[in-house]
């Protein structure tokens, strides 16, 4: 990983021992093929809990679509650069548990293994943050439910970073803003190229008013193409850029291991674009700017709040009075029906465009050369289930 690798200064900070040890990082997606040599001396387990009512598989030997996506997700935090790829991971002595769908079926989510009503992503959340994490990412969406705004409140209650890939170009979301990155309190990653420049729909930036911060997502190498775990392809879409920014926050995480997940998001909204100032949002899809590890690392997250201050996005949710009970009485369902228009019908989205479904075809040219050039800095959208099932890429 050449520049784009040195200019996230990774290197540097593991060269520090800022690797990750000790921070437990979960991974929400499809599949998962844990006994790659990517993941070879890496301290990666998979949840055996079964999150889906109908029971699916997390695992899969196969290098089917599901378990490419759900491997180069957990890889971009910990792969050690073996194998198809040679991708290397941000973080790579973080504690990572991989939670599972199950294969996508190109239908809606599945229904949730828990009498409570929250949705299987709600679910997967709660578990996780149950199991200890301190970081989540997701680059599997689909159309927010209300009902998860107690299970997000929860999170932020228990000082946990949430992180999600936001929506790829036609990836089928009746409303770009209705996925988990528009949900209060979410970390919200976009893809960015090499010099900057976001996914584009119909010839224009597809700028997304929930994003957080942009980051690294434009032809990363894959781990694998179909039906061959040891070719390797170009891999574009935000489902990139939020494990990249999960890493950053797990590096983060170790140097200040005091620091609650809303510190740390403080911190890094403080800290982009390679400067630490006063976070403003801007208007045109790069959120607060573009995610810089090194000026994260240098900034002692101890001085800001400890509240959320992503608030006031479009799903409206977890509001102020679920993220202060939370606070104060744990996880506390909601015991209404669904109230957020469009969640039942919505298919999960995977994290790749179109353009990169066709790359995954031709197969392996691009490598390791690729991935350096790409894991750098500020790279684009992402979306859903994977982005496939609504948002996430």
């Amino acid at each position: 990983m050449d520049s784009w690798w040195q200019r996230y200064g990774v290197d540097v900070a593991h060269s520090a021992g800022i690797t990750g040890a000790g921070v437990k990082v979960a991974v929400i997606d499809e599949q998962i093929n844990p006994d790659l040599p990517v993941f070879a001396g890496r301290n990666l387990k998979v949840s055996t809990t079964q999150l889906c009512k109908t029971p699916t598989d997390p695992v899969s030997n196969d290098a089917t679509k599901s378990s490419l996506h759900g491997t180069a997700m957990a890889a971009l935090i910990i792969g050690n650069g073996a194998g198809g790829g040679s991708v290397r991971g941000i973080a790579p002595d973080a504690e990572v548990t991989f939670y599972g769908y199950g294969a996508d079926d190109s239908g809606p989510m599945c229904d949730p293994n828990t009498a409570d009503d929250i949705s299987v992503f709600g679910y997967a959340v709660k578990t996780a943050v149950d199991d200890g994490a301190k970081i989540i990412t997701t680059s599997v969406g689909a159309t927010a439910y209300a009902n998860d705004g107690p299970v997000i409140a929860y999170a932020l209650a228990r000082g946990v970073a949430v992180v999600a890939a936001t929506p790829n170009p036609s990836q089928g979301l009746v409303d770009y803003k209705k996925g988990y990155d528009a949900m209060n309190g979410v970390v919200a990653a976009t893809a960015i190229d090499e010099n900057g420049n976001l996914q584009s729909e119909e010839g224009q930036p597809l700028a997304l008013p929930q994003t957080t911060v942009v980051a690294a997502g434009f032809d990363l190498p894959s781990v694998g193409v179909l039906g061959d775990w040891n070719g390797t392809a170009a891999r574009t879409g935000s489902s990139n850029s939020a494990p990249i920014v999960a890493a950053m926050l797990a590096l983060a995480a170790q140097k200040f291991p005091e620091a609650t997940g809303d510190q740390l998001v403080h911190s890094l909204i403080a800290t982009t674009n390679g400067e630490v100032k006063e976070p403003v949002q801007s208007s045109d899809g790069y959120g607060y700017g573009a995610a810089w590890l090194p000026t994260l690392l240098e900034n002692d997250p101890s001085s800001y709040p400890d509240e959320t201050p992503l608030v006031g996005k479009a799903a409206g949710f977890p509001t102020p009075e679920q993220i202060s009970t939370a606070r104060t009485d744990g996880f506390v369902p909601v015991t209404r029906g669904r109230s957020f228009d469009d969640t039942e019908g919505q298919t999960p989205q995977p994290g790749f465009d179109l353009s990169s479904a066709i790359v995954w075809i031709v197969a392996g040219i691009v490598g390791v050369v690729v991935l350096a050039a790409v894991i750098t800095v500020i790279i684009i959208v992402v979306q859903r289930r994977k982005a496939r099932k609504g948002v996430a890429s």
